[in-house]
């Protein structure tokens, strides 16, 4: 092993730190994306680490083989008190030595009941993948779940109450936990002693917490029994038609919400907006897409609708971004985590049908239902009489210049070349930022929307902070069983002239360069599905799709899936989702050593730009798009968002020209005048 000597420092390439703490590469970069270890020094394009890093690596993995997961270990590096955690972890350590398959065995359970509790954070498991390893107290709960259900509980509703549990259960630990520490202070007591305190204390507090939910527990279920009605709380969603149609953009920019969400696809004759939080779905890490589809799931079975049975079913809107743990790196995503999924209090759905109002508030267990009920039809009263502005036209579009001046983008490109040819992979998705001014939103979204109605013209909310765009790209589309998606790799410009675009598009058709990219796609999605038993229908050639500026190739793919409507083991457009995100198309081909080298080297945190963003309702059904053609705007900025998909005969000069035709797709709109 060749150990580097740099000014009496010892440095390792990550494959040599991988090596020295038996990790693999992989588990390295995920530990920098989640803020666990810190970046390299940097030597030209090599990524030097020290033995900080090996120390550092050494603690993750002692700390995750004493039972903590990898976010209380985070919270321990912060907190810079390792020797008191680590103490309490040593009293309590978990004994994780059972493997997903053998955990699901012993408590007779399906495997995917294990993926449902975990997603929900009732679990915690040591290590990641296929080397996640469960103690045998797990077993205990699984086989508490597998009881109740057999005595006809649902699994949505139970596994929704004790995820409301857990989540005051840590709000209770994190205020016992203070009050040990005030205690402690107020005695000048030392860590030492503060851990010994905890040692006695804890299971005290443990058995009286205990004896008081028990206690609880079976004196309101005796209530129960003696038909004393006791509201347990849940969602209520009230639903009314519209006698007129709605201006979508003027409801979401007039909005003084400080969550607003819109969505409009012209050529769906679909657009809906999303006004507060009733509830909010927002995990962290690389968990949360099941996460997210999980608490779809419990959220649905304890919703109440009210209104007529053709109204459409509560939706939740949000998004994901593009990786997990890069809130280190510029730009300030604040405001638009690793996922946020909201089911509004307002959301205004305009289909074919007409126009729908829905209100949704979230009910404590002493509120009362008939009350709630009251407030949402007065709300509906109010919303359903408000006026609503005159749709403007939109503004004429300029044809300036594409944004083609960045020396560092054609430089990247060269590097990720030179990737390719050494074999590092087959593609790589490189993307660039670029500047501007605050920009006028409502036309802007209502030039998108006239400009683009092949694509969906999106807008994301958040304090003064909103994040916009027109997505050509479908990711997946769910409607009963039919599953949609499509390939969209290949890109050529538009001149205008009908003559000279249609032999662009051949020419582009006959690329080997730009099939191959395309290829990579297809292939891709395909593979994805058939790891939910989904096999595609692709058609054998391309179509062209033609926006504004620039045409793709685009391949639609489709597949029946088996809806069984009960809940977690039903399919839902989020499930779909995970398994396609990121395509080839916005990350590269091989997937994983693509998406680590972007890391190391594009710069700057995507954030939600080519990410997954959309809407599912509560039945599962759904579109998420990926969010290209998008910018993050605020009050004094605006940041754009292109890439190109670089395989081994790209020319920096050309994608640089390509990236820069599609940030005019979003600056003609800007730039036109008002």
């Amino acid at each position: 092993m060749s150990n580097r000597s740099y000014n009496c420092w010892v440095e390792f390439l990550v494959e040599e730190l991988a090596d020295h703490a038996g990790v693999a590469v992989d588990t390295i970069r995920y530990y920098q994306r989640q803020q666990l270890l810190n970046p390299p020094r940097r030597s030209g394009r090599r990524a030097l680490y020290g033995e900080q890093h090996l120390e550092r690596l050494r603690q993750i993995r002692g700390l995750a083989e004493q039972g903590f997961s990898l976010a209380q270990i985070r919270e321990l590096a912060q907190a810079q008190r390792p020797g008191l955690l680590a103490d309490l972890a040593a009293q309590n350590a978990a004994d994780p030595t059972l493997d997903r398959a053998e955990l699901a065995r012993r408590a007779d359970v399906p495997e995917f009941i294990v993926d449902v509790v975990v997603s929900a954070g009732l679990l915690t498991p040591v290590g990641e993948g296929a080397d996640q390893r469960f103690a045998g107290e797990a077993i205990d709960m699984l086989v508490a779940a597998r009881t109740l259900v057999s005595e006809g509980v649902s699994l949505e509703e139970l596994t929704s109450l004790a995820m409301r549990h857990a989540t005051h259960v840590e709000d209770l630990v994190d205020d016992a936990i203070e009050l040990f520490k005030r205690s402690s202070d107020r005695q000048g007591r030392s860590d030492e002693d503060l851990a010994g305190l905890m040692r006695r204390l804890v299971p005290v507090a443990s058995q009286l917490v205990g004896q008081h939910f028990d206690r609880t527990l079976r004196s309101r279920a005796l209530a129960r029994l003696g038909d004393q009605a006791i509201n347990l709380g849940g969602v209520v969603v009230c639903a009314r038609r519209l006698d007129h149609r709605i201006d979508p953009i003027a409801i979401f920019v007039g909005a003084r919400d400080h969550h607003r969400s819109l969505w409009v696809s012209p050529d769906d004759q679909f657009s809906l907006v999303g006004l507060g939080a009733a509830e909010t779905i927002q995990p962290h890490g690389d968990t949360r897409f099941s996460t997210v589809s999980a608490a779809r799931a419990a959220l649905a079975a304890r919703i109440r609708r009210h209104g007529p049975s053709q109204a459409p079913a509560p939706l939740l809107i949000g998004g994901f971004s593009f990786a997990c743990g890069e809130t280190h790196r510029a730009p300030d995503w604040s405001g638009f985590p690793d996922a946020r999924w909201i089911l509004p209090e307002v959301t205004v759905i305009d289909r074919p049908d007409g126009s729908w109002l829905l209100a949704a508030t979230s009910l404590d267990a002493d509120q009362d239902e008939a009350e709630a009920l009251d407030m949402l039809e007065r709300r509906l009263e109010e919303l359903a009489a408000a006026p609503v502005a005159d749709t403007t036209a939109a503004a004429s579009i300029v044809h300036g210049d594409p944004a083609s001046d960045d020396p560092a983008f054609e430089k990247l490109v060269a590097e990720a070349v030179a990737e390719i040819k050494q074999g590092r992979f087959d593609k790589v998705v490189v993307a660039r930022m670029f500047a501007r001014t605050s920009v006028d939103q409502a036309a802007v979204l209502r030039a998108l929307v006239d400009r683009f109605p092949n694509c969906a013209t999106f807008a994301f909310g958040v304090g003064q902070r909103t994040f916009l765009g027109a997505s050509p790209e479908q990711l997946v589309t769910l409607n009963g069983t039919k599953v949609s998606t499509a390939a969209l790799a290949g890109t050529v410009s538009m001149s205008g002239d009908a003559d000279d675009d249609a032999a662009l598009a051949q020419a582009m058709l006959n690329s080997p360069k730009i099939r191959a990219e395309h290829r990579f796609v297809v292939d891709q999605i395909t593979d994805r599905l058939a790891t939910l038993g989904l096999v595609g229908e692709t058609c054998t050639e391309p179509e062209v799709m033609r926006l504004a500026r620039v045409q793709h190739l685009r391949t639609p793919i489709t597949a029946q899936v088996e809806r069984r409507g009960d809940g977690f083991e039903d399919m839902d457009v989020l499930r779909v989702a995970a398994v396609l995100h990121p395509t080839s198309a916005v990350g590269g081909s091989p997937s994983e050593p693509a998406l680590a080298w972007l890391s190391d080297h594009e710069g700057f945190n995507r954030g939600w730009y080519a990410a997954p963003v959309g809407w599912c309702d509560l039945d599962g059904n759904g579109e998420i798009r990926v969010a290209l053609r998008s910018a993050l705007v605020d009050p004094d900025r605006t940041l754009l968002f292109a890439g190109a998909g670089i395989v081994a005969d790209s020319d920096p000069a050309e994608e640089l020209a390509e990236t820069g035709v599609k940030l005019r797709a979003l600056l003609d709109v800007m730039e036109a005048p008002r």
